[in-house]
Protein backbone atom coordinates (compact mmCIF):
# COMPACT_ATOMS: atom_id res chain seq x y z
CA UNK A 1 0.00 0.00 0.00
CA UNK A 2 1.31 3.76 -0.71
CA UNK A 3 0.25 6.69 0.26
CA UNK A 4 1.34 10.22 0.46
CA UNK A 5 1.48 12.57 3.85
CA UNK A 6 2.32 15.72 4.47
CA UNK A 7 6.03 16.68 6.49
CA UNK A 8 7.64 19.81 6.68
CA UNK A 9 6.17 20.71 3.43
CA UNK A 10 7.82 17.73 1.74
CA UNK A 11 5.93 15.27 0.28
CA UNK A 12 6.81 11.72 1.66
CA UNK A 13 5.88 8.27 0.25
CA UNK A 14 5.61 5.46 2.83
CA UNK A 15 5.43 1.81 1.30
CA UNK A 16 4.01 -0.55 3.71
CA UNK A 17 5.58 -4.22 3.96
CA UNK A 18 2.95 -6.98 4.18
CA UNK A 19 1.63 -6.63 7.81
CA UNK A 20 -1.35 -5.57 9.34
CA UNK A 21 0.07 -3.07 11.93
CA UNK A 22 1.72 0.32 10.39
CA UNK A 23 4.17 2.03 12.84
CA UNK A 24 5.32 5.12 12.55
CA UNK A 25 7.32 5.08 9.28
CA UNK A 26 10.59 4.63 9.25
CA UNK A 27 14.36 5.99 7.26
CA UNK A 28 17.15 4.16 6.65
CA UNK A 29 18.82 5.08 9.30
CA UNK A 30 16.55 4.12 12.29
CA UNK A 31 15.94 1.15 10.30
CA UNK A 32 19.49 0.10 10.43
CA UNK A 33 19.72 0.99 13.84
CA UNK A 34 17.35 -1.56 14.90
CA UNK A 35 19.02 -4.67 13.09
CA UNK A 36 21.91 -4.52 15.59
CA UNK A 37 25.04 -6.29 15.14
CA UNK A 38 25.68 -10.23 15.10
CA UNK A 39 25.57 -13.32 13.02
CA UNK A 40 24.49 -11.98 9.89
CA UNK A 41 27.09 -8.96 9.92
CA UNK A 42 29.65 -11.55 10.42
CA UNK A 43 28.76 -14.05 7.66
CA UNK A 44 28.56 -11.03 5.02
CA UNK A 45 32.06 -9.66 6.10
CA UNK A 46 33.42 -13.29 5.90
CA UNK A 47 31.67 -13.49 2.36
CA UNK A 48 33.61 -10.24 1.49
CA UNK A 49 37.11 -11.15 2.60
CA UNK A 50 37.59 -12.78 -0.63
CA UNK A 51 36.57 -10.10 -2.64
CA UNK A 52 38.46 -7.42 -1.08
CA UNK A 53 41.91 -9.73 -1.10
CA UNK A 54 41.13 -10.27 -5.14
CA UNK A 55 42.85 -6.76 -5.97
CA UNK A 56 45.80 -7.57 -4.06
CA UNK A 57 46.25 -10.42 -4.69
CA UNK A 58 46.52 -8.88 -8.61
CA UNK A 59 48.89 -6.33 -7.63
CA UNK A 60 51.23 -8.12 -5.31
CA UNK A 61 51.27 -11.55 -6.99
CA UNK A 62 54.04 -10.41 -10.26
CA UNK A 63 56.52 -9.21 -7.96
CA UNK A 64 56.83 -13.03 -6.97
CA UNK A 65 57.48 -14.41 -9.95
CA UNK A 66 59.87 -11.98 -11.62
CA UNK A 67 62.39 -14.00 -10.91
CA UNK A 68 60.98 -17.25 -11.54
CA UNK A 69 59.28 -16.41 -15.15
CA UNK A 70 62.27 -13.99 -16.38
CA UNK A 71 63.53 -16.71 -19.12
CA UNK A 72 59.73 -17.26 -20.07
CA UNK A 73 58.46 -13.83 -20.09
CA UNK A 74 61.52 -12.43 -21.33
CA UNK A 75 62.31 -9.79 -18.81
CA UNK A 76 64.81 -7.23 -18.43
CA UNK A 77 64.89 -4.94 -15.21
CA UNK A 78 62.91 -2.45 -17.20
CA UNK A 79 60.29 -5.09 -18.09
CA UNK A 80 59.60 -6.33 -14.73
CA UNK A 81 59.16 -2.84 -13.91
CA UNK A 82 56.61 -2.18 -16.19
CA UNK A 83 55.09 -5.62 -15.25
CA UNK A 84 54.51 -4.48 -11.96
CA UNK A 85 52.99 -1.41 -12.51
CA UNK A 86 50.40 -2.16 -15.31
CA UNK A 87 47.59 -2.95 -12.65
CA UNK A 88 48.00 0.36 -11.26
CA UNK A 89 48.15 1.95 -14.67
CA UNK A 90 44.54 0.60 -15.40
CA UNK A 91 43.29 1.62 -11.78
CA UNK A 92 44.45 4.69 -12.38
CA UNK A 93 43.18 4.89 -15.98
CA UNK A 94 39.94 4.44 -15.01
CA UNK A 95 39.60 5.24 -11.46
CA UNK A 96 36.47 7.25 -11.92
CA UNK A 97 34.40 5.19 -14.23
CA UNK A 98 33.27 2.41 -11.86
CA UNK A 99 31.15 5.22 -9.71
CA UNK A 100 29.22 6.19 -12.84
CA UNK A 101 27.99 2.31 -13.34
CA UNK A 102 27.41 1.95 -10.16
CA UNK A 103 23.62 3.97 -11.41
CA UNK A 104 23.61 1.44 -13.78
CA UNK A 105 24.50 -1.68 -12.07
CA UNK A 106 24.13 -2.07 -8.19
CA UNK A 107 27.41 -3.16 -6.27
CA UNK A 108 26.27 -6.62 -5.64
CA UNK A 109 25.62 -7.32 -9.56
CA UNK A 110 29.07 -5.81 -10.17
CA UNK A 111 30.92 -8.07 -7.69
CA UNK A 112 29.59 -11.24 -9.34
CA UNK A 113 30.42 -9.96 -13.24
CA UNK A 114 33.85 -8.51 -12.36
CA UNK A 115 35.14 -11.56 -10.32
CA UNK A 116 33.64 -13.62 -12.79
CA UNK A 117 35.91 -11.82 -15.56
CA UNK A 118 38.90 -11.85 -13.22
CA UNK A 119 38.71 -15.39 -12.48
CA UNK A 120 38.97 -16.18 -16.27
CA UNK A 121 41.78 -13.73 -16.50
CA UNK A 122 44.06 -15.20 -14.09
CA UNK A 123 43.57 -18.65 -15.28
CA UNK A 124 44.14 -17.29 -18.45
CA UNK A 125 47.70 -15.38 -16.99
CA UNK A 126 48.88 -18.65 -16.06
CA UNK A 127 49.26 -20.24 -19.30
CA UNK A 128 50.57 -17.61 -21.07
CA UNK A 129 54.05 -17.54 -22.63
CA UNK A 130 54.47 -13.85 -24.34
CA UNK A 131 55.42 -10.93 -22.06
CA UNK A 132 52.54 -8.02 -24.08
CA UNK A 133 49.94 -10.46 -23.38
CA UNK A 134 50.79 -11.11 -19.96
CA UNK A 135 50.82 -7.42 -19.96
CA UNK A 136 47.47 -7.10 -21.83
CA UNK A 137 45.67 -9.49 -19.42
CA UNK A 138 47.03 -7.91 -15.83
CA UNK A 139 46.02 -4.25 -17.35
CA UNK A 140 42.35 -5.91 -17.88
CA UNK A 141 42.24 -7.39 -14.56
CA UNK A 142 43.89 -3.96 -12.96
CA UNK A 143 40.48 -1.86 -14.58
CA UNK A 144 38.37 -4.56 -12.65
CA UNK A 145 40.59 -4.71 -9.65
CA UNK A 146 40.38 -0.75 -9.43
CA UNK A 147 36.26 -1.03 -9.73
CA UNK A 148 34.00 -4.04 -7.55
CA UNK A 149 36.85 -5.33 -5.08
CA UNK A 150 37.81 -1.74 -3.99
CA UNK A 151 34.13 -0.92 -3.08
CA UNK A 152 33.64 -3.92 -0.67
CA UNK A 153 34.15 -1.36 1.73
CA UNK A 154 31.59 0.90 1.07
CA UNK A 155 29.40 -2.11 0.59
CA UNK A 156 29.68 -3.87 3.76
CA UNK A 157 29.08 -0.21 6.22
CA UNK A 158 25.36 -0.02 4.60
CA UNK A 159 24.71 -3.08 6.25
CA UNK A 160 25.50 -1.23 9.98
CA UNK A 161 24.77 1.79 11.74
CA UNK A 162 26.46 4.60 12.60
CA UNK A 163 27.05 2.98 16.02
CA UNK A 164 29.14 0.27 14.43
CA UNK A 165 30.30 1.69 11.52
CA UNK A 166 33.95 3.14 12.62
CA UNK A 167 35.02 0.32 15.01
CA UNK A 168 33.89 -2.65 12.25
CA UNK A 169 35.60 -0.40 9.15
CA UNK A 170 38.52 -0.25 11.00
CA UNK A 171 39.09 -3.83 12.01
CA UNK A 172 37.37 -4.82 8.48
CA UNK A 173 40.17 -2.99 6.85
CA UNK A 174 43.09 -4.37 9.13
CA UNK A 175 41.64 -7.82 7.73
CA UNK A 176 41.10 -6.42 4.00
CA UNK A 177 44.91 -5.43 4.72
CA UNK A 178 46.43 -9.00 5.31
CA UNK A 179 45.77 -9.92 1.71
CA UNK A 180 48.87 -8.41 1.14
CA UNK A 181 50.61 -11.01 3.26
CA UNK A 182 49.07 -14.33 1.80
CA UNK A 183 50.93 -14.08 -1.47
CA UNK A 184 54.36 -13.90 0.08
CA UNK A 185 53.61 -17.21 2.34
CA UNK A 186 52.64 -18.94 -0.72
CA UNK A 187 55.58 -18.09 -2.78
CA UNK A 188 57.34 -19.31 0.18
CA UNK A 189 55.91 -22.57 -0.55
CA UNK A 190 55.34 -23.10 -3.79
CA UNK A 191 58.00 -20.56 -6.03
CA UNK A 192 61.16 -22.34 -4.78
CA UNK A 193 59.78 -26.29 -5.89
CA UNK A 194 60.87 -27.67 -8.84
CA UNK A 195 57.60 -28.50 -10.38
CA UNK A 196 56.39 -29.73 -13.85
CA UNK A 197 53.06 -30.55 -13.93
CA UNK A 198 50.94 -31.73 -17.24
CA UNK A 199 47.95 -29.88 -18.08
CA UNK A 200 46.38 -30.48 -21.17
CA UNK A 201 49.62 -30.30 -22.66
CA UNK A 202 50.61 -27.74 -21.12
CA UNK A 203 53.75 -27.65 -18.90
CA UNK A 204 52.73 -25.95 -15.60
CA UNK A 205 56.19 -25.09 -13.85
CA UNK A 206 56.48 -23.50 -10.63
CA UNK A 207 55.49 -19.60 -11.03
CA UNK A 208 52.27 -20.75 -13.16
CA UNK A 209 51.07 -23.19 -10.30
CA UNK A 210 51.78 -20.13 -8.01
CA UNK A 211 49.33 -18.01 -10.34
CA UNK A 212 47.09 -20.68 -10.31
CA UNK A 213 46.57 -20.81 -6.71
CA UNK A 214 46.94 -16.66 -6.26
CA UNK A 215 43.47 -17.20 -8.85
CA UNK A 216 41.84 -18.76 -5.86
CA UNK A 217 40.58 -15.28 -4.06
CA UNK A 218 38.46 -13.98 -7.32
CA UNK A 219 36.51 -17.63 -7.76
CA UNK A 220 35.91 -17.90 -4.39
CA UNK A 221 34.95 -14.50 -4.25
CA UNK A 222 32.77 -14.95 -7.19
CA UNK A 223 31.01 -17.78 -5.91
CA UNK A 224 30.35 -15.63 -2.06
CA UNK A 225 29.35 -12.53 -3.80
CA UNK A 226 26.77 -14.70 -5.77
CA UNK A 227 25.13 -15.23 -2.56
CA UNK A 228 25.40 -11.53 -1.24
CA UNK A 229 22.26 -9.07 -0.50
CA UNK A 230 22.07 -5.74 -2.21
CA UNK A 231 22.52 -3.51 0.37
CA UNK A 232 18.98 -2.05 2.34
CA UNK A 233 20.23 1.41 1.29
CA UNK A 234 20.55 0.79 -2.66
CA UNK A 235 17.44 -0.76 -1.97
CA UNK A 236 16.12 2.08 -0.73
CA UNK A 237 17.35 4.73 -2.80
CA UNK A 238 16.33 2.34 -6.16
CA UNK A 239 12.57 3.07 -4.55
CA UNK A 240 12.43 -0.87 -3.71
CA UNK A 241 11.15 -0.49 -0.16
CA UNK A 242 9.51 -3.92 0.09
CA UNK A 243 12.64 -5.81 -0.57
CA UNK A 244 14.52 -3.34 1.88
CA UNK A 245 12.30 -3.78 4.56
CA UNK A 246 12.54 -7.55 4.08
CA UNK A 247 15.95 -7.72 4.26
CA UNK A 248 16.17 -5.73 7.44
CA UNK A 249 13.90 -8.28 8.92
CA UNK A 250 16.32 -11.13 7.74
CA UNK A 251 18.90 -9.13 9.75
CA UNK A 252 17.11 -8.25 12.63
CA UNK A 253 16.24 -12.20 13.03
CA UNK A 254 19.70 -13.55 12.42
CA UNK A 255 21.30 -10.75 14.76
CA UNK A 256 19.06 -10.81 17.86
CA UNK A 257 17.74 -14.79 17.01
CA UNK A 258 13.90 -13.26 17.44
CA UNK A 259 11.43 -14.10 14.58
CA UNK A 260 11.43 -11.53 11.64
CA UNK A 261 8.25 -10.81 12.73
CA UNK A 262 9.13 -9.07 15.71
CA UNK A 263 10.76 -6.55 13.77
CA UNK A 264 9.57 -3.21 15.50
CA UNK A 265 9.56 -1.47 11.75
CA UNK A 266 6.76 -1.86 9.91
CA UNK A 267 7.06 0.98 6.97
CA UNK A 268 9.79 2.47 5.05
CA UNK A 269 10.18 6.37 4.34
CA UNK A 270 11.16 7.37 0.77
CA UNK A 271 11.19 10.80 0.09
CA UNK A 272 10.85 12.02 -3.45
CA UNK A 273 14.05 12.63 -4.42
CA UNK A 274 15.29 9.70 -3.75
CA UNK A 275 12.84 7.64 -6.23
CA UNK A 276 14.54 6.42 -8.95
CA UNK A 277 15.65 8.94 -11.69
CA UNK A 278 16.27 8.24 -15.69
CA UNK A 279 20.17 6.77 -15.26
CA UNK A 280 21.41 9.20 -18.04
CA UNK A 281 20.30 12.42 -16.03
CA UNK A 282 21.52 10.22 -12.87
CA UNK A 283 25.21 9.89 -14.97
CA UNK A 284 25.15 13.83 -16.00
CA UNK A 285 23.93 14.76 -12.65
CA UNK A 286 26.91 12.66 -10.68
CA UNK A 287 29.97 13.88 -13.12
CA UNK A 288 28.52 17.93 -12.67
CA UNK A 289 28.55 17.44 -8.94
CA UNK A 290 32.14 15.37 -9.25
CA UNK A 291 33.40 18.24 -11.46
CA UNK A 292 31.93 20.37 -8.82
CA UNK A 293 33.88 19.00 -6.12
CA UNK A 294 36.34 19.01 -7.95
CA UNK A 295 36.87 22.68 -8.90
CA UNK A 296 36.60 22.77 -5.05
CA UNK A 297 39.23 21.36 -4.20
CA UNK A 298 41.38 23.04 -6.34
CA UNK A 299 40.09 26.83 -5.61
CA UNK A 300 40.70 28.51 -2.23
CA UNK A 301 40.12 27.68 0.68
CA UNK A 302 41.09 24.17 0.06
CA UNK A 303 43.71 24.19 -2.86
CA UNK A 304 46.79 24.78 -0.35
CA UNK A 305 46.27 22.13 2.10
CA UNK A 306 44.62 19.71 -0.22
CA UNK A 307 47.71 19.84 -2.64
CA UNK A 308 49.56 19.16 0.22
CA UNK A 309 47.89 15.79 1.20
CA UNK A 310 47.76 14.49 -2.05
CA UNK A 311 51.76 15.54 -2.56
CA UNK A 312 51.98 13.39 0.68
CA UNK A 313 49.90 10.17 -0.44
CA UNK A 314 51.60 10.15 -3.70
CA UNK A 315 55.29 10.21 -2.05
CA UNK A 316 54.20 7.45 0.76
CA UNK A 317 52.63 4.95 -1.83
CA UNK A 318 55.76 5.74 -4.02
CA UNK A 319 57.82 4.51 -1.41
CA UNK A 320 55.64 1.82 -0.16
CA UNK A 321 54.62 0.14 -3.19
CA UNK A 322 57.92 0.53 -5.41
CA UNK A 323 60.39 -1.49 -1.87
CA UNK A 324 57.39 -3.54 -1.17
CA UNK A 325 57.48 -4.79 -5.22
CA UNK A 326 60.77 -4.60 -5.52
CA UNK A 327 62.13 -6.46 -2.17
CA UNK A 328 61.54 -9.92 -3.30
CA UNK A 329 63.32 -9.93 -6.47
CA UNK A 330 66.03 -8.03 -5.63
CA UNK A 331 67.08 -10.31 -2.49
CA UNK A 332 66.69 -13.42 -4.78
CA UNK A 333 69.54 -11.57 -6.88
CA UNK A 334 71.58 -11.09 -3.78
CA UNK A 335 71.04 -14.59 -2.94
CA UNK A 336 72.56 -15.51 -5.94
CA UNK A 337 75.55 -13.48 -5.49
CA UNK A 338 79.56 -14.45 -6.75
CA UNK A 339 81.51 -13.80 -3.89
CA UNK A 340 84.09 -15.36 -5.66
CA UNK A 341 83.92 -12.17 -7.92
CA UNK A 342 84.23 -9.67 -5.24
CA UNK A 343 87.86 -8.79 -5.51
CA UNK A 344 88.37 -5.26 -3.49
CA UNK A 345 89.12 -6.16 -0.11
CA UNK A 346 88.80 -4.28 3.18
CA UNK A 347 85.28 -3.73 2.41
CA UNK A 348 82.02 -5.91 1.97
CA UNK A 349 79.86 -5.00 -1.78
CA UNK A 350 77.05 -2.53 -1.57
CA UNK A 351 74.18 -3.53 -2.83
CA UNK A 352 74.23 -2.02 -6.09
CA UNK A 353 77.57 -4.19 -6.58
CA UNK A 354 75.67 -6.93 -6.28
CA UNK A 355 72.68 -6.40 -8.39
CA UNK A 356 75.07 -6.21 -11.13
CA UNK A 357 73.97 -8.87 -13.51
CA UNK A 358 77.68 -9.51 -14.44
CA UNK A 359 78.35 -10.33 -10.59
CA UNK A 360 75.52 -13.02 -10.08
CA UNK A 361 76.43 -16.98 -10.42
CA UNK A 362 73.76 -17.99 -12.99
CA UNK A 363 75.33 -15.05 -15.41
CA UNK A 364 78.71 -17.29 -15.40
CA UNK A 365 78.36 -19.21 -18.78
CA UNK A 366 77.28 -15.50 -20.33
CA UNK A 367 80.12 -13.12 -19.21
CA UNK A 368 82.03 -13.76 -22.55
CA UNK A 369 79.44 -13.57 -25.01
CA UNK A 370 78.57 -10.06 -26.75
CA UNK A 371 74.90 -10.38 -25.92
CA UNK A 372 75.29 -10.89 -22.93
CA UNK A 373 72.44 -8.67 -21.55
CA UNK A 374 69.96 -10.79 -23.97
CA UNK A 375 70.66 -13.63 -21.58
CA UNK A 376 67.98 -14.70 -19.09
CA UNK A 377 69.11 -16.52 -15.92
CA UNK A 378 67.65 -19.40 -14.24
CA UNK A 379 68.15 -17.77 -10.75
CA UNK A 380 68.52 -20.51 -7.75
CA UNK A 381 65.41 -19.28 -5.50
CA UNK A 382 65.70 -19.06 -1.70
CA UNK A 383 63.11 -19.92 0.14
CA UNK A 384 64.29 -17.61 3.50
CA UNK A 385 63.88 -14.60 0.70
CA UNK A 386 59.57 -15.19 0.62
CA UNK A 387 60.01 -16.00 4.48
CA UNK A 388 61.41 -12.43 4.60
CA UNK A 389 58.79 -10.72 2.54
CA UNK A 390 56.04 -12.31 4.85
CA UNK A 391 57.11 -11.21 8.06
CA UNK A 392 57.75 -7.56 5.86
CA UNK A 393 54.31 -7.58 4.96
CA UNK A 394 52.49 -8.30 8.56
CA UNK A 395 55.23 -5.70 10.32
CA UNK A 396 53.50 -3.09 7.91
CA UNK A 397 49.90 -4.61 8.28
CA UNK A 398 50.65 -5.19 11.82
CA UNK A 399 52.02 -1.53 12.68
CA UNK A 400 49.62 0.27 10.23
CA UNK A 401 46.62 -0.64 11.77
CA UNK A 402 48.27 -0.54 15.63
CA UNK A 403 49.53 3.23 14.68
CA UNK A 404 45.95 4.28 14.32
CA UNK A 405 45.13 4.03 18.25
CA UNK A 406 48.10 6.65 19.10
CA UNK A 407 46.84 8.86 16.18
CA UNK A 408 44.41 10.60 18.15
CA UNK A 409 45.52 14.44 17.83
CA UNK A 410 46.46 16.85 14.93
CA UNK A 411 49.86 16.99 16.93
CA UNK A 412 50.57 13.48 17.04
CA UNK A 413 49.53 12.73 13.17
CA UNK A 414 52.45 15.22 12.66
CA UNK A 415 55.36 14.01 14.54
CA UNK A 416 54.42 10.27 13.49
CA UNK A 417 54.60 11.39 9.95
CA UNK A 418 57.38 13.28 10.41
CA UNK A 419 59.49 10.27 12.12
CA UNK A 420 57.74 8.02 9.24
CA UNK A 421 59.25 9.83 6.67
CA UNK A 422 62.57 10.49 8.26
CA UNK A 423 62.88 6.69 8.86
CA UNK A 424 62.27 6.33 5.29
CA UNK A 425 65.08 8.97 4.31
CA UNK A 426 67.71 7.71 6.33
CA UNK A 427 66.66 4.17 5.53
CA UNK A 428 66.88 4.71 1.71
CA UNK A 429 70.17 6.44 1.99
CA UNK A 430 71.86 3.71 4.16
CA UNK A 431 70.79 1.20 2.39
CA UNK A 432 73.52 0.83 -0.40
CA UNK A 433 75.83 0.91 2.15
CA UNK A 434 74.60 -1.61 4.93
CA UNK A 435 77.50 -4.11 5.21
CA UNK A 436 75.61 -6.95 4.42
CA UNK A 437 71.91 -8.44 3.15
CA UNK A 438 70.17 -8.89 6.65
CA UNK A 439 71.27 -5.02 7.44
CA UNK A 440 69.64 -4.29 4.17
CA UNK A 441 66.71 -6.64 4.24
CA UNK A 442 66.41 -4.79 7.67
CA UNK A 443 66.24 -0.92 6.06
CA UNK A 444 64.49 -1.89 3.16
CA UNK A 445 61.70 -3.19 5.04
CA UNK A 446 61.81 0.30 7.24
CA UNK A 447 60.88 1.56 4.19
CA UNK A 448 57.81 -0.14 3.50
CA UNK A 449 56.77 -0.16 6.96
CA UNK A 450 57.32 3.74 7.80
CA UNK A 451 55.58 4.51 4.27
CA UNK A 452 52.66 2.32 4.80
CA UNK A 453 52.04 4.22 7.76
CA UNK A 454 52.70 7.66 6.03
CA UNK A 455 50.01 6.52 4.02
CA UNK A 456 47.34 5.53 6.59
CA UNK A 457 48.14 9.28 8.37
CA UNK A 458 47.57 11.25 5.60
CA UNK A 459 44.25 9.28 4.69
CA UNK A 460 42.89 10.11 8.32
CA UNK A 461 43.97 13.89 8.32
CA UNK A 462 41.78 13.90 5.28
CA UNK A 463 39.03 12.91 6.87
CA UNK A 464 39.62 15.77 9.59
CA UNK A 465 40.60 18.57 7.37
CA UNK A 466 38.14 18.42 3.87
CA UNK A 467 34.81 19.16 4.72
CA UNK A 468 32.33 16.14 4.47
CA UNK A 469 30.89 16.89 1.54
CA UNK A 470 34.02 16.83 -0.59
CA UNK A 471 35.30 14.17 1.05
CA UNK A 472 34.27 11.46 -1.01
CA UNK A 473 35.48 13.24 -4.05
CA UNK A 474 39.19 13.92 -2.16
CA UNK A 475 39.11 10.09 -1.06
CA UNK A 476 39.25 9.43 -5.07
CA UNK A 477 41.69 12.24 -5.89
CA UNK A 478 44.56 11.65 -3.43
CA UNK A 479 43.92 7.62 -3.93
CA UNK A 480 44.92 8.10 -7.91
CA UNK A 481 47.96 10.46 -6.62
CA UNK A 482 48.76 7.56 -4.92
CA UNK A 483 48.46 5.12 -7.85
CA UNK A 484 50.02 7.40 -9.92
CA UNK A 485 52.91 7.64 -7.04
CA UNK A 486 53.09 3.80 -7.68
CA UNK A 487 53.50 3.70 -11.49
CA UNK A 488 56.13 6.24 -11.51
CA UNK A 489 57.83 5.26 -8.31
CA UNK A 490 58.52 1.39 -10.12
CA UNK A 491 59.46 2.21 -13.64
CA UNK A 492 61.74 5.14 -12.71
CA UNK A 493 63.07 2.76 -10.15
CA UNK A 494 63.64 -0.66 -12.83
CA UNK A 495 65.10 1.56 -15.22
CA UNK A 496 67.46 3.34 -12.51
CA UNK A 497 68.62 -0.52 -11.56
CA UNK A 498 69.69 -0.86 -15.10
CA UNK A 499 71.72 1.92 -15.89
CA UNK A 500 72.54 3.91 -12.49
CA UNK A 501 71.41 1.46 -9.75
CA UNK A 502 72.75 4.24 -6.73
CA UNK A 503 70.41 6.83 -8.18
CA UNK A 504 67.57 4.47 -7.77
CA UNK A 505 68.13 4.21 -3.86
CA UNK A 506 69.27 8.28 -3.81
CA UNK A 507 66.52 9.36 -5.91
CA UNK A 508 64.35 7.72 -3.52
CA UNK A 509 65.86 9.42 -0.38
CA UNK A 510 65.71 12.97 -2.07
CA UNK A 511 61.91 12.28 -2.86
CA UNK A 512 61.74 11.38 1.71
CA UNK A 513 63.55 15.07 2.10
CA UNK A 514 60.73 16.69 0.23
CA UNK A 515 58.13 15.01 1.97
CA UNK A 516 59.82 15.73 5.00
CA UNK A 517 59.78 19.27 4.18
CA UNK A 518 55.92 19.12 3.28
CA UNK A 519 54.86 17.61 6.66
CA UNK A 520 55.78 21.50 7.93
CA UNK A 521 52.07 22.67 6.12
CA UNK A 522 49.91 19.51 7.45
CA UNK A 523 46.73 21.16 7.16
CA UNK A 524 44.35 22.43 10.02
CA UNK A 525 40.65 21.53 9.61
CA UNK A 526 39.21 23.67 6.51
CA UNK A 527 35.84 25.50 8.22
CA UNK A 528 33.27 26.39 5.61
CA UNK A 529 29.62 27.42 5.81
CA UNK A 530 27.38 24.77 4.28
CA UNK A 531 26.37 27.50 1.31
CA UNK A 532 29.59 27.25 -0.64
CA UNK A 533 28.49 23.70 -1.04
CA UNK A 534 25.03 24.51 -3.08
Amino acid sequence: MVRETSEENNKVSTITGNVNNVDEPANYEKAISVTGFGLFNILLFVAAVPIAWTALFDTTSPAFILASAECDLQLTFFRKGVLIAFPFIAMLATASLWDYVTIYVGRRTLFVLGLLANSILNILSTAVDSYHVFLLIKFISGIIGGGPPSMVMGYLTEFHSTTYKARFAAWSGFVFSMGTIVPAALGFNILPLELEVDVFGKTYNSWRIYLLICSIPPVLGFVTASMLPESPKHLMEMGRQDVALKLFRRMYCMNTRKPADTFPIKTLLVQKSQLPRPTLRASLEKIRIDLYNTKLLFSAPYLSAFSVLTFLQFGSMLGFNTMRLWVPHMFIILNNYDYEHWKPAGRAPTICEMLDRHAAKPGRPYLNCTNFDDACFEWKINPSVYQNSTIIASSAVLFGFLVGFIMTNRLRKRIILFVAFLISLASSFGINWAQAPPYMLTLAAAVIVTSRIASNIVTSVNADVIPIPLRATSVSIITSSGNLGVVLGNVIFSALLDFECLAAFLGLACFFIVCILVTFLLPKPIKTSPESFA
